[in-house]
């Protein structure tokens, strides 16, 4: 309306459309720079009289829901409403022990050369996000842990990753059951149990979790026989310290035993081999195997080393030369 009145008014200068729309916003802004102007009566009196009223109305109601909307989707975010139900290949950590979650997440943080997936903390407590400052944990606040619509909105179908820690045993159970249901079968699950029982009952129906328990006995007992193992099993769990235990899963390599690459592992790479599994979950696990021990594809290393060394970044055959030259 302001332009047809302008063209109307014979302002020439003001109603070429680039122009136009730069004069406006600065007017409407109340910017002002005064490089652009009205010089007809009937012009002045448009812009007096419609566009900077009008303007300035629109412009603050534009601002307003603007910032309304921004306003909404961090308070969502902060009230663990928001739909994750796009993301993929994420991690969930389900269940609240306030201290101990917080340490959860400051060991997944601290591994410097993990795989930069997003990370959602989800609760059933009335609560708001705990962690605002760690800027890869988003928080859901949720009605139930069974509910079908509360785990596709966390996406738990496309998590590859899930951690499992209730405030008890009981809670650690029903997540576990329902996270092993839902989630895919690639997916990692684990699950921390304070009763071994409760921990044997669910390795028993579901094969696809990781179950974990309270080794206090055997930590007493060990630190007894071997004084300071207590602190080697603290730091070899620990990311937050130098060296650390980590894994790589075994791809396209050559033809090759523990004792080909022990050595050279540890001079180029600085891995100490610690085990070998047939698999993710640890099937036929060795601890500290035998030199002559086969390698193949489809095997995971457990190691120990101050960084996670990823798969593609080691050279098998520069590794295998190595020994050779030894």
């Amino acid at each position: 309306v302001v332009w047809g009145l302008l063209w109307l008014s014979n302002e020439t200068a003001l109603t070429e459309p680039r122009t136009f729309f730069y004069y406006t916003v600065v007017v409407i802004s109340t910017v002002g720079f005064g490089d652009l102007s009205p010089t007809t009566a009937n012009g002045q009196l448009v812009v007096a009289l419609i566009q900077i009223p009008f303007g300035l109305l629109i412009f603050g109601a534009a601002i307003g829901k603007t910032t309304q909307a921004i306003v909404a989707i961090a308070r969502k975010g902060m009230n663990g409403k928001k739909d994750f139900s796009t993301y993929s290949d994420h991690i969930l950590i389900l269940g609240w022990r306030a201290q101990r979650t917080k340490r959860i997440l400051e060991l997944i943080l601290a591994d410097k050369k993990r795989q930069q997936r997003k990370i959602i903390l989800c609760v059933e407590r009335d609560m708001s996000h705990p962690f605002p400052h760690m800027l890869d944990v988003e928080f859901a606040k949720l009605e139930s842990f069974t509910y079908q619509d509360e785990l596709v909105r966390i996406a738990m179908a496309q998590a590859s990753s899930i951690i499992v820690d209730g405030e008890n045993d009981e809670m650690t159970l029903s997540m576990a059951l329902s996270a092993s249901s839902n989630a895919s079968q690639q997916a990692h699950i684990s699950a921390y149990f304070h009763d071994e029982s409760k921990a044997e009952l669910l390795r028993a129906h579901c094969p696809n979790v990781e179950c974990s328990s309270s080794r206090h006995a055997e930590i007493l007992v060990r630190t007894m026989q071997s004084p300071g193992a207590s602190i080697v099993h603290e730091q070899l769990f620990s990311t937050l310290d130098e060296a650390t235990l980590y894994c790589l899963t075994l791809d396209n390599i050559p033809e090759m035993t523990v004792g080909d690459v022990f050595q050279p592992l540890r001079e180029k790479y600085g891995m100490t081999l610690m085990a070998v599994a047939d698999d993710e979950k640890g099937a036929a696990l060795k601890l500290n195997p035998a030199m002559d021990t086969q390698l193949h594809a489809g095997q995971v290393l457990h190691y120990i080393a101050h960084e996670r060394i990823r798969k593609q970044e080691i050279n098998w055959v520069d590794v295998l030369l190595l020994k050779i030259d030894k």
